[in-house]
């Protein structure tokens, strides 16, 4: 007979310890503790209000699968912590030198800052680390009498008819097939009368949520991009203040994207690459990009003679305004990236999570005061958020990202017109999701004008393998595998049949999908144990076993245990 599962009880609870969730619960402290000083000085009527407010983490420690890139506007944690600076907040360093610069294979143009819109000068943004953020967030969050739970995984919604109950949690000390080992840990069944989800993007049970009562009814199918970062250590002539991004080389006209170089103090830069996942070369590789990128002398200016110390990759929702789903059900709330909040043109959605989780919070504790939890009570979330700068800013840029549908010099001028105007269609049009667009590599734009500067430091080039390294990924090789393939057989016969080559073994940034054996013998082998947990391979997964039922051939589910242990990031 199984084991029964633990059972927690809590009022509020907040599935995964980012910007969002970490700055939804400190506010709904701040909330309650500004209520009951008010009933207990009888200038409000009522009881004082005494919740058992969660937040859990999959990461070994709130923050070790945090990355961005990130710069970081200050607005909403001035309206939750104004006197953020004297809390030791990690960030010190503004943005002093920004711009974007358009690339070709051995040069660089600087568009001037003037055809930026104001909303894109950066003067008055930090410079920062997300993992450091976070780390900091969850100090002001457990002060605030928060129950924190990190390497504590959500892998199942409960349910109460339709209305969310909480989650379960995942079992631990399990061996490959399942089986209880010496260290073995049942999971928790958490049961809550409001569970926030802040899962990032792609998150496991917000979008096993979304599904479920079809939240994007109506809406844009969300597309993504990939992201992949590399903190590189020099040995002096550092560039602190540094906020450069870049278009052109190495991506062919038809891949949306580009890269960055940002200095972070002295001795370190962050130089990474974000590309569309909606690109059609089933040999796409978006790490490799980040090398060549690597090469172009206006970034080896700031790199060589450096050394990779770390690395990470993770997805971005860029669906913008239109694909923002309906953000709440009976029970529940989605915030941050798992309810699609990032900025596309302006590549920043931190604040965007923080203001979210905010105003999920102002919702949670009218609900408590009114003892009503349903759909209906929890529907003036999405108002908040309607009124609030992020809906607003994501609206007057909705039709950016749809403009380089026409390519990178349409692109340019008519997202450029749209970001300085807001003008263009204010109703949604037919999106495909991103793992339709892949094409045989003979019908691929490959890109294949894109030479390779004729100088560079090959020591700051590193392979996949090496960069898994740099993120600190550590899963246990004996552990059940937190990815499927459905069916193997479709590998070969359609994927590769079809697409002339295996799309998995270019676009994972982590090395996780390898092809083994040869011809007709030949199989896809899972190294999950590589898995940075960006989420990928079941976006851009282009085998749909199933149609409708939104899950692919790759199935990946958040793991109870391992995942990257990301710092600096």
């Amino acid at each position: 007979m199984d084991e029964a599962l633990q059972i927690l009880e809590v009022d509020i609870l907040f599935v995964g310890g980012g910007p969002a969730n970490l700055s939804g619960a400190l506010r709904l402290t701040q909330l309650i503790a500004n209520h009951n000083a008010l009933v207990s000085a009888g200038e409000t009527s009522g009881p004082p209000l005494a919740p058992r407010i969660a937040l859990i983490e999959k990461g070994r420690d709130v923050g070790a699968h945090a990355i961005s890139g990130a710069i970081f506007d200050p607005i909403a944690l001035e309206e939750l912590l104004p006197d953020y600076r004297e809390r030791g907040f990690p960030f010190s360093l503004h943005v002093t030198r920004h711009g974007l610069r358009y690339l070709t294979t051995e040069g660089s143009v600087r568009l001037p800052n003037a055809l930026l819109p104001p909303s894109d000068r950066q003067d008055h943004c930090y410079i920062g680390s997300l993992q450091k953020l976070n780390l900091w967030l969850a100090e002001q969050v457990e002060a605030a009498g928060v129950y924190l739970f990190p390497e504590t995984c959500g892998v199942q919604i409960l349910y109460d008819g339709t209305t969310v109950r909480g989650v379960q949690t995942g079992a631990k000390g399990l061996d490959a097939g399942g089986g209880r080992k010496a260290n073995y840990e049942p999971g928790t069944d958490i049961h809550a009368n409001i569970t926030v989800f802040g899962e990032g993007p792609y998150g496991t049970l917000a979008e096993d949520l979304i599904h479920r009562f079809k939240l994007r009814e109506g809406r844009h199918a969300q597309s993504y991009a990939l992201g992949v970062k590399e903190v590189i250590r020099v040995k002096s002539g550092g560039s602190p203040g540094l906020a450069m991004h870049t278009i052109g080389y190495p991506l062919g006209s038809r891949v949306f994207g580009g890269g960055f170089c940002y200095g972070l103090d002295e001795n370190l830069f962050a130089v990474g690459m974000v590309c569309g996942l909606d690109w059609d070369d089933p040999q796409m590789d978006v790490h490799a990009q980040l090398q060549r990128l690597k090469k172009h002398p206006f970034i080896q200016q700031f790199i060589k003679g450096g050394e990779v110390i770390a690395y990470g990759a993770k997805t971005l929702p860029e669906g913008g305004y239109f694909a923002v789903p309906r953000p709440y059900v009976d029970g529940a709330l989605l915030v941050g990236d798992s309810a699609g909040l990032l900025n596309v043109p302006y590549l920043k959605g931190i604040h965007y999570a923080m203001k979210s989780g905010m105003l999920a919070a102002d919702t949670i504790f009218n609900a408590l005061l009114h003892n009503d939890a349903s759909a209906a009570g929890l529907s003036s979330y999405e108002a908040r958020l309607a009124s609030s700068y992020v809906i607003q800013d994501l609206y007057r840029v909705r039709n950016f990202r749809r403009a380089f549908a026409y390519g990178r010099l349409p692109g340019l001028l008519l997202g450029g017109l749209t970001m300085w105007t807001g003008l263009g269609p204010s109703k949604p049009a037919g999106v495909r999701e991103d793992f339709r667009h892949l094409r045989p590599l003979d019908q691929a734009a490959r890109g294949r004008w894109v030479s390779a500067p004729a100088r560079y430091d090959a020591g700051v080039l590193v392979d996949k393998l090496t960069d898994v390294y740099h993120s600190g990924t550590q899963h246990r090789e004996d552990q059940p595998s937190h990815i499927q393939i459905l069916d193997p057989t479709r590998c070969l016969t359609d994927c590769i049949a079809r697409f002339g080559d295996a799309p998995c073994t270019h676009f994972c940034p982590a090395g996780v999908y390898e092809v083994v054996g040869e011809r007709a013998g030949c199989r896809i082998q899972i190294n999950f144990a590589n898995c940075v947990h960006c989420k990928t391979c079941v976006i851009k997964d282009p085998i749909d076993v199933v149609p409708g039922d939104q899950v692919q051939n790759i199935v990946w589910r958040a793991p109870a245990e391992g995942g990257p242990r990301y710092q600096g990031l």
